[in-house]
């Protein structure tokens, strides 16, 4: 990983820490997501793909992840019916 990806990482990681806790293992799982995007980015660099589907796929887990932990998947469910 050259010089200014790590840099980059370590910011990232360094305002992670002031992340507001949500729910339990919100920062982790916050913290995974940044990480998986890190990643695709790198890949796009050397080989175009679809990344704007895979980094919104992985936005839309990580808030069914806080939307389960929070409970709103049952407090949804409670008012269809």
């Amino acid at each position: 990983m050259p010089l200014n990806d790590r840099k980059i990482s370590s910011i990232i990681l360094e305002q992670c820490a002031g992340i507001e806790e949500r729910c339990d293992g919100y920062k982790e799982e916050i913290i995974e997501v940044i990480s998986e995007i890190l990643t695709y980015e790198r890949e796009h660099r050397v080989a175009v793909t679809n990344i704007q589907k895979k980094i919104s796929d992985k936005c839309n887990a990580a808030a069914r992840f806080l939307a389960e932990k929070r409970g709103y998947d049952s407090d949804m469910q409670e008012q269809e019916t």
